[in-house]
């Protein structure tokens, strides 16, 4: 049965249409996943290098003195980079996916962007639950425990995380139509963001143009807002906090709405002009 003869039944009601159709996108980005595991191995491995290899040699030989466990810090700030980088790039497949019929098809159906915006979204949002789930995994054989409601705790942070995530997405997509282009550009702001955001290491004393370029990064305020709520009550919460929950939400909030605002309009925008 053709997806867009699902999502256009002349019986059904247009809100009806865009959720049908929101929701046949997304279920074909997880089918697709799940057949294809060469999408998601690389980010699984490239968390596994940066786990075990970088943040491994940081813990040994700098952690120690840190006063706080250096590898349930860096556990916990890869879970949430490996949500932002899965579902960011998940989205930024679109401009790929254009080139194959089914994405041909779905742009000259009687179905908004809008709607191609969200689905692509939310099937983004849950395959990236593949990597988080083995970065946890490897957390816990690097000894971080997830007991005591961590792992609940993380769980019910990541569908906002995923959220912010795909808003980074959204912008590429409004101003860069060349897939070639697209995947160098996805990558290398996944890199900036997980160094400069903290993903890693602490940045509480950063300063000058470290520090500037930092708190441009949605991540930053991701990580924090996360680690505020993770750490909160204990002893070690004053050395990894910066920001207080709620202000961090007051600023990924901000981000995330301008992303996707200004990231739609010039998505729709282009495809409109084509």
């Amino acid at each position: 049965m053709s997806t867009i003869a699902i999502a256009s039944h002349k019986e059904m009601p247009k809100f009806l249409q865009e959720i049908n159709a929101a929701l046949t996108i997304a279920f074909r980005e997880i089918i697709n996943t799940i057949k294809s595991p060469e999408k998601i191995i690389p980010t699984i491995i490239m968390q596994f290098m940066f786990l075990v290899f970088m943040g491994g040699g940081i813990s040994q030989n700098l952690g120690i003195n840190m006063g706080f466990n250096f590898n349930e810090f860096m556990v916990v700030g890869m879970v949430i980079n490996v949500l932002f980088m899965t579902t960011g790039q998940g989205i930024t497949t679109l401009i790929e996916d254009r080139e194959n019929d089914f994405t041909q098809e779905i742009f000259v159906s009687p179905v908004s962007r809008v709607s191609v915006i969200i689905g692509k979204t939310t099937g983004a949002s849950v395959t990236a639950y593949i990597p988080f789930l083995a970065t946890i995994i490897m957390g816990m054989f690097m000894g971080v425990s997830v007991g005591d409601g961590k792992l609940l705790t993380l769980l019910a942070i990541s569908p906002f995380i995923c959220i912010v995530g795909s808003s980074i997405g959204v912008l590429l997509l409004g101003f860069i139509q060349k897939s070639s282009t697209m995947g160098v550009i996805t990558m290398m702001v996944s890199m900036i963001q997980m160094f400069l955001g903290g993903a890693l290491f602490p940045i509480n004393h950063s300063t000058g143009l470290i520090s500037f370029f930092s708190h441009l990064m949605p991540m930053t305020y991701c990580l924090d807002f996360t680690r505020g709520i993770f750490y909160h009550g204990k002893p070690e919460y004053a050395q990894i906090v910066m920001y207080s929950p709620s202000f961090n939400l007051l600023i990924i909030t901000a981000f995330t709405t301008l992303f996707f605002v200004v990231g739609t309009y010039f998505f729709v925008r282009s495809e409109k002009n084509k």
